[in-house]
């Protein structure tokens, strides 16, 4: 729980829970928060239990599921994500240094994003030992961080509190949206919950702690960096604390924040490197993946975010359906198969779904994710039991 924790307490976070603050006010927002948790939370606690159940990484149920070929294919999808998002942290931290102060600010941020991007690097080297660790120790600390900045804000001025619950939404979005914001944020991390939760004692310790992480401890994280925001009016969270004259905790909380999320992208490209390349180290994995991330941060990938994220909502979520139904309906007759089309076709129509569903004004949930998550393990799950009911008949 700690290391899921460590991992979505960072910038892109406070970002989002300043967002909903501002477009549904505090009371609105906090339901925002708390059901796009509580559905992150039911996801994450399912694909947490199959990795213990297991004993397998994402990438190796994913392997199962898909075939040889056909996972290394989804595998490179899911290498890229992470490697994506370890370049647009590096950016973020880099800028967010830079605003620190004249001592920060004389330096070109892509020095600073570097030196970030070489700590990152180093501790996934090391491999679950150290990102266990860091998450030990720097997630209280983060959590700490937090609820200072949110204490400070209360007691900054008269009427701290007032303002907070009397702020007028500055947007019309509806509640549905909100939460598909919330979901579609941290989706990818659930669908990445094997990855730490394999090493569970119980596949019930492990849906325990990954659905308090995301369905508790996301939303707390949103609520204490979107209160200081409604609070001061300002959306940047290290600003809010530099203003309040929190410069030590507000450096901190960047480099933290950073430095363990980093870390995990480049643990969770390391293991899909391993299905890759499995006679190479995990340390040379992590050394490749590292400047690869690297590279796509100072190259500016940050500026492609929102196309980014738009296919990774696509992408991403109907893998962790086919997944979760093939563990539930066990390893299908021709698992040793370089592909299976049944979960290659599944992938497809789901992430189809995702992208034409929007045009066509058709959904099943307020959630464009969860609905193309939905699908496609609906369609999985009718191919494989289709295909074992042929089997059964010509038998």
């Amino acid at each position: 729980m700690l290391i899921l924790l460590a991992v979505m307490i960072a910038l892109p976070a406070f970002v989002m829970g300043a967002e909903i603050g501002f477009a549904f006010g505090a009371r609105s927002g906090l339901i925002v928060c708390l059901a796009g948790g509580g559905l992150l939370g039911l996801l994450a606690a399912m694909t947490g239990a199959a990795g213990a159940l297991r004993r397998r990484t994402t990438y190796e149920l994913i392997g199962d599921a898909f075939g040889r070929q056909g996972a290394r294919l989804a595998n490179a999808v899911l290498g890229v994500s992470v490697l994506g998002w370890f370049g647009v942290m590096s950016t973020m931290l880099g800028h967010a240094l830079a605003s620190m102060g004249a001592g920060l600010a004389s330096q070109p941020p892509w020095v600073l994003s570097l030196v970030g991007c070489v700590l990152a690097t180093a501790t996934a080297m090391a491999g679950f030992r150290a990102l266990n660790w860091l998450s030990t120790l720097t997630t209280p600390l983060k959590i700490l961080l937090l609820a200072w900045t949110f204490g400070a804000a209360m007691r900054d001025g008269s009427g701290a509190v007032d303002r907070l619950w009397s702020h007028v939404a500055t947007g019309s979005t509806s509640l549905g949206n909100g939460i598909s914001m919330v979901v579609g944020g941290l989706i990818v991390g659930a669908v990445l919950s094997p990855d730490v939760c394999r090493f569970a004692i119980s596949p019930r310790r492990a849906a325990w702690g990954a659905g308090l992480a995301y369905g508790l401890g996301f939303p707390l994280v949103l609520v204490l960096s979107g209160a200081p925001s409604l609070v001061s009016g300002e959306r940047d969270m290290i600003k809010i604390m530099l203003a309040l004259g929190l410069g030590l905790p507000a450096m901190l909380t960047v480099v933290l924040t950073a430095w363990s999320t980093n870390t995990f992208n480049l643990y969770a490209a390391t293991l899909v490197g391993k299905t890759l390349a499995p006679r190479w180290s995990d340390g040379r994995l992590a050394l490749i993946a590292g400047a690869i991330g690297t590279a796509a941060g100072l190259g500016g990938i940050s500026q492609l975010l929102l196309p980014y994220l738009l296919w990774l909502s696509i992408m991403i979520p109907p893998i962790a359906g086919i997944y979760l139904v093939n563990v539930r309906l066990g390893s299908s007759a021709a698992a040793d198969r370089a592909w299976h089309w049944d979960a290659v076709a599944a992938w497809a129509i789901g992430s189809g779904w995702a992208a034409l569903a929007p045009r066509w004004q058709v959904s099943l949930t307020p959630v464009a994710a969860l609905d193309s998550l939905a699908v496609s393990a609906a369609v999985y799950a009718t191919l494989r039991l289709a295909l074992r009911h042929r089997r059964a008949l010509a038998q």
